[in-house]
């Protein structure tokens, strides 16, 4: 029965990310609690199934991230009950404490779950589908016009949102799915060797029924949704990790195959060009061209937040209470009503304080360089390409948090935590040896 369990889990798992933006994002109480549920009861499932042995050694490949996490967690749980500092809303830090909890459990789960390169793979691949399906679902309601979502009823406005709330969470979304596709597509390049011609053109035509052409679909399918999503920041965080992990390809891949080139250029010439110009690129750049500090009432919420941060720097406010706590700060500048700051950096000093907000940093920082690291000096394709898509995909997503509150939906958050977890895996788990040397 145990052993049956333990085969079971690990399809599970894999099952729940794919199903993670299904329900709004997760970004709703019955979706959140749901996800919780389900996570605690695979963190069950793990703690009876696997033995002791099997936890320390997958916990030591992302201890890293864990112990920092860990530590994340129970400074959330403990802020409120400082008997120093301001915290007016206890019930919103519980609720903020508890998705904490979620989100370290699903690190503890996957840690223990994804032990080899080939589960790597998988995990990546599965990612990388639900991004398509949702840039599918989202692109075709879209184009479709309809005036309700097939999926929850939602209202269907000029700006893709698939089945988040929020635009701008989709386009997040896609974006760290399109960065992983990208090191997918790394991980299968071909060895620079000299060839015949018939068995180039052999190579050429079964790209075409290979995983390398599904994936190219897909990603062609996510950058439609992107732009559709008329995400201006979305978009330019994208272009800037993909321009990023580009020029790493040109400067440190050793032994550079032709076929990085054309990757390259293809990415940029199609993706880019041609399908973002057919999809509506120009109302992307009509957005960015008319945004104005004038008109944008949220650079007031930030200056406002940041004067609230300056009265209680190092402890915060607790963790969920911008929603409640900031409208005490409004100077009377802002007439709308924000429950998000619309830049995560200054809403997680806001509720946490610069200590665990620093905590935060360290595990990001850990991450990026466990990546880079991971480019650099693996020699596995797999390995390689893993690294340098958890380099865009952290690095888009600290582009995005500049402007707006992608973190606060728990998807997206889950994924990035993914994606930090993918970069320590890039460098700890072992390659398969195999007989054929583009292997």
């Amino acid at each position: 029965m145990t052993r049956f369990l333990e085969r079971l889990i690990y399809p599970a798992f894999l099952l729940f990310v794919f199903w993670l933006p299904v329900p709004l994002g997760g970004n709703r109480p019955w979706a959140w609690s749901i996800n919780e549920f389900i996570i605690a009861g695979m963190l069950l499932l793990c703690v009876i199934c696997y033995s002791s042995d099997h936890w320390r050694h997958s916990l030591k490949r992302t201890q890293s991230l864990l112990v920092p996490l860990t530590i994340f967690t129970v400074w959330a749980f403990a802020q409120p009950l400082f008997p120093f500092g301001s915290f007016e809303d206890t019930g919103l830090a519980l609720v903020s404490s508890v998705k904490t909890l979620h989100y370290l459990q699903l690190c503890l789960v996957a840690s223990v779950v994804i032990t080899s390169m080939s589960r790597l793979k998988t995990l990546l691949i599965v990612m990388v589908s639900s991004g398509v399906c949702q840039g599918f679902y989202a692109g075709v309601i879209q184009l479709l016009d309809l005036p309700l979502s097939p999926m929850f009823d939602l209202p269907v406005g000029h700006r893709a949102s698939g089945s988040f709330v929020y635009h701008n969470h989709l386009a997040n979304f896609l974006l760290i799915n399109l960065c992983i596709g990208f090191g997918l597509l790394i991980a299968q390049l071909q060895d620079s060797q000299k060839q015949s011609i018939r068995l180039s053109a052999q190579r050429f035509f079964a790209v075409f029924l290979s995983d390398k052409a599904f994936i190219r679909l897909g990603l062609i399918i996510m950058v439609i949704a992107l732009v559709l999503t008329r995400s201006r920041m979305g978009n330019v965080a994208f272009f800037v990790a993909l321009t990023t992990g580009s020029l790493l390809l040109l400067l440190l891949y050793k032994n550079k195959p032709k076929s990085m080139y054309v990757l390259i250029a293809s990415l940029f010439m199609i993706d880019t060009v041609i399908v973002s110009t057919w999809f509506g690129l120009d109302k992307v750049k009509q957005r960015l061209v008319e945004t104005s500090l004038s008109n944008e009432s949220r650079d007031d919420v930030i200056y406002a937040a940041l004067e609230a941060i300056q009265q209680q720097p190092w402890l915060g406010y607790g963790g969920g209470s911008f929603y409640s706590s900031f409208q005490a700060f409004n100077n009377g500048n802002i007439q709308l009503f924000y429950d998000h700051a619309h830049n995560d950096y200054v809403q997680f000093v806001f509720e946490y304080g610069l200590i665990g907000s620093s905590i935060l940093a360290l595990i990001v920082i850990a991450s990026l360089r466990k990546s880079i690291v991971a480019f650099k000096q693996r020699r596995s394709r797999q390995m390689k390409g893993a690294g340098l898509g958890a380099f865009m995909a952290i690095l888009g997503m600290l582009i995005h948090m500049s402007v707006d509150f992608p973190l606060q939906a728990p998807a997206t958050t889950l994924y990035f935590l993914l994606c930090l977890l993918i970069a320590h895996w890039a460098v700890t788990i072992p390659a398969v040896k195999r007989k054929r040397p583009n292997d």
